[in-house]
Parts: structure tokens; C-alpha cells; sequence
């Protein structure tokens, strides 16, 4: 296939919260399929807060790393339009790390890629609920968190891919689902999903409004901001509660060690009294695919939704990935529509 395409690669390594100039879209020519490689066109980019980890100059947590001029990392559902790979044929749908550009060339060897069956639900689900925020939502719920009926579970972002999607598993499994989001406006769109209550970290009387929706306190904590979020909820954990540490994205450009007081003390004082059994994980590789069987069932049996935050085209991919971390609107997994299916 002859012709261009647009991509964007990095500019300038991120300085704590990425900025729309850290970022560069270029128009370069389609690349040819060499032996053993698929030639994929985009139709989906999924713009995901870990992607944050690949920006910094000098690589801090994760395996992903983006040098300058590179083109951003990110996973994306893409059509074989071209293959010399005999596991591939023109006309497939796949998902993989391909990055942020209109077509790519890859060698499955070193970019593992999932053939997509368009038939079960929408392509877009690949990169949701039927891809990495599913099996981290799943893994949070069942593996880790191990929530169980009756408990009272409190999820942090809880308006993003994962805790959209935690929170419904949490009320399929039986438990009392709270969620901390910011705004009055993600806090309804919670509760029309099935959550029990959301309250609003923004809020002037957040301590006392998370306090009010726990009366009996927390068995499980799902993590996923980590600051001023989180402070309040500690004091709420029951004895031996768990708390799944999936994110930390009031942390994400700041390294191993951030301005303040150091609030580490009355962090391991709550470990110690309360029992707290804390624990990370990578929610893909700790769920796979029998959580993917799990939410495909859920959502055809009608008990998951999965909302979606959709902007269009390549250009508007860094303002939207910039904006995850400034005071973002989003609900549910957010995404780019790169090109027809």
C-alpha cells in the first residue's frame, strides 16, 4: 500500500502533568509489511493514564519507554489490511500495543497481537470492558480484592475504565459499591450504572460525605488515585480490610519521592492497628482470559455496561491523553476513533 499517514511521537519528555506540546503529529509514508509482518490500519486508540510511565525521561516504573521522536505507545483495534504472516489474514480485526499513528507494520513475534471476533460486541470493547480495564476490573474484584456479598467496597476513580466497570462486578458479587469521583456530573452517571452511592472528592465536606456513606466502614479499598483521595479513606478501613492498589494517578509524574510532608508514618501506623492486608498487581496478567469469559457473559446476560468517552481522530489523541490528568470530564473508558470498521 502506497501513500501517508499521521502519527504522533513525543516531543518533550513530560514534566509532571503532560501538556499538549510534549507531543508532535507528523505525517509520514505507510510502511511496507516486511517478511513475517501484518500491515494494520487503526480504527480504535485507546488513551490510557499508564501510558504516562513511557514519558518520563529516565524510566521509573513500568517496561514501556517512548525516546524523543518515537511514536507514543498505546494500544489500539486495527484491520489487517496486508499480511505476511501465515496466522493473519486481510480483513481481521486485532488489538495490540501499535501505538498512536494510522498504520503500522508489526511483527506479532514482538508485538503480541489478539484477533478480535467483531461478532461477539462492539471493536471498541476491545480496548473496555473486553480488554486490559476489564481484566483489571475483574482482577480488583475477584482475584485480589476478593469481594464477597455484604461487604461495603469504596473504589477512587471510580468514573474511569476500571472503576466504572469494578463497581458493577462489586454489585454482581453482592457487596455495597461507593464511589469517589469528581463532580456532581460522574457521580450520577455512577449511579445510573448501579453504583450504591458516589461521593464527590471536590467537595469542600468530602471526609465528612465519605464518613456519612460508610457507617459500618470499608472491607475492601480499590485504589486508584492515591493524595488527598485517599487520606480520608484510611481511617474508614475495617480490621483486616484489603486494599488493591491499582493506580496511583495523583502520583503518575511525580517519581519515587514527592514534595510535603512525609505522610509514610501514618500510612504504615494504619497498616500495622488495622490489620491491612495492601496489595499491587498488573491487572492483564493477573486476570486473563477466563476474566474476558466473565464480563462477555455479564454484559450479554444484561447486568454490565460499559460507558465510553469518544474523541475523534488522530490530532485530537494528545489533548484528550493531557486532560486524564488536569481535571478530565471523562466517564468510562476513553478512546479515539481513528477510522472506519
Amino acid at each position: 500500500m502506497s501513500g501517508t499517514m499521521r502519527q504522533v511521537v513525543l516531543r518533550a519528555y513530560a514534566k509532571g502533568t503532560p501538556k499538549t506540546g510534549d507531543f508532535a503529529l507528523e505525517t509520514v509514508p505507510i510502511p511496507p509489511p516486511g517478511p513475517g509482518q501484518v500491515l494494520l490500519r487503526t480504527i480504535w486508540l485507546s488513551l490510557d493514564p499508564l501510558i504516562r510511565f513511557a514519558l518520563d525521561e529516565n524510566l521509573v516504573t513500568g517496561r514501556a519507554h517512548v525516546g524523543l521522536g518515537e511514536v507514543i505507545y498505546g494500544g489500539a483495534v486495527a484491520e489487517v489490511v496486508e499480511s505476511q504472516h501465515p496466522d493473519y489474514k486481510p480483513g481481521e480485526f486485532v488489538e495490540g500495543r501499535t501505538g498512536w499513528r494510522e498504520y503500522a507494520a508489526i511483527d506479532p513475534k514482538t508485538v503480541p497481537l489478539r484477533k478480535i471476533d467483531p461478532a461477539l460486541a462492539p471493536l471498541s470493547t476491545a480496548l473496555g470492558v473486553l480488554g486490559m480495564p476489564g481484566q483489571t476490573a475483574h482482577c480488583c474484584m475477584v482475584e485480589v480484592g476478593r469481594v464477597a456479598a455484604g461487604e461495603t467496597v469504596v473504589i477512587s476513580a471510580a468514573a474511569g475504565a476500571v472503576g466504572t466497570l469494578a463497581g458493577q462486578i462489586g454489585k454482581i458479587l453482592g457487596a455495597r459499591v461507593v464511589g469517589i469521583a469528581g463532580g456532581a456530573e460522574k457521580c450520577t452517571a455512577l449511579k445510573a450504572v448501579g453504583f450504591d452511592t458516589c461521593v464527590d472528592y471536590k467537595a469542600p465536606d468530602y471526609a465528612a460525605q465519605l464518613a456519612a456513606a460508610v457507617p459500618e466502614g470499608i472491607d475492601a479499598y480499590i485504589e486508584n488515585v492515591g493524595g488527598a483521595v485517599t487520606g480520608p479513606v484510611l481511617p474508614l478501613l475495617k480490621y483486616r480490610a484489603r486494599m488493591v492498589v491499582c493506580g496511583f494517578i495523583a502520583y503518575y509524574g511525580v517519581g519515587r519521592e514527592g514534595p510535603g510532608p512525609d505522610k509514610l508514618p501514618g500510612f504504615m501506623r494504619t497498616i500495622m492497628s488495622k490489620g491491612l492486608e495492601v496489595r499491587g498487581f498488573g491487572g492483564i496478567v493477573a486476570a486473563g482470559p477466563d476474566a474476558l469469559r466473565d464480563m462477555a457473559g455479564w454484559i450479554q446476560a444484561g447486568k454490565l455496561r460499559y460507558p465510553e468517552t469518544i474523541v475523534q481522530g488522530l490530532d485530537a489523541a494528545p489533548a484528550a491523553f493531557a486532560g486524564i490528568f488536569s481535571g478530565n470530564r471523562n466517564v468510562g473508558k476513553l478512546l479515539v476513533k481513528i477510522g472506519a470498521a
